[in-house]
């Protein structure tokens, strides 16, 4: 009951609502919980960056953040990773006041979209069709705005 007035009574579970398996704190929610570890895999394939889901947070903005060749790259993978924080967070909120069930695939594509559309929106560079977005996000990320 407490759950739908959209405040969680402190005598119910302390279980991470995605999925159950250890208490939920940021650590788990963001990084460790088996719900985050696959979409973060599933966001590095897209990207073509791969390395070792860290102990933190700030060690995980670190390693998202490397290997970027110019501004408008490092802003759009800083953009994804905030992003995607905010997704995990809207899928928990969901699962937890209105219980609903997304799948891994679900919240990957929402963080897709999502990027997609804050890039159009702030960063400076050419636009890009949502197609190019999912096929290579570096490529449209690495564009540059050609003055006239």
């Amino acid at each position: 009951m407490g759950r739908r007035s959209s405040v969680i009574h402190s005598e119910e579970s302390t279980l991470c609502v995605m999925c159950n398996g250890e208490d939920e704190s940021s650590l788990h929610l963001f990084l460790h919980c088996h719900v985050a570890v696959t979409v973060w895999s599933k966001l590095m394939m897209w990207l073509n960056c791969k390395f070792l889901t860290p102990l933190n947070l700030f060690v995980h903005w670190e390693c998202w953040s490397r290997r970027c060749g110019n501004k408008n790259r490092l802003r759009g993978q800083w953009l994804i990773w905030n992003t995607a924080i905010w997704v995990l967070w809207k899928a928990r909120n969901d699962k937890n006041f209105k219980d609903i069930n997304y799948e891994v695939d679900e919240i990957v594509e929402e963080i897709k979209v999502l990027s997609w559309r804050w890039m159009l929106h702030h960063l400076s560079i050419p636009a890009c069709l949502y197609y190019e977005w999912c096929w290579d996000p570096i490529y449209c990320l690495g564009r540059v705005r050609l003055s006239v």
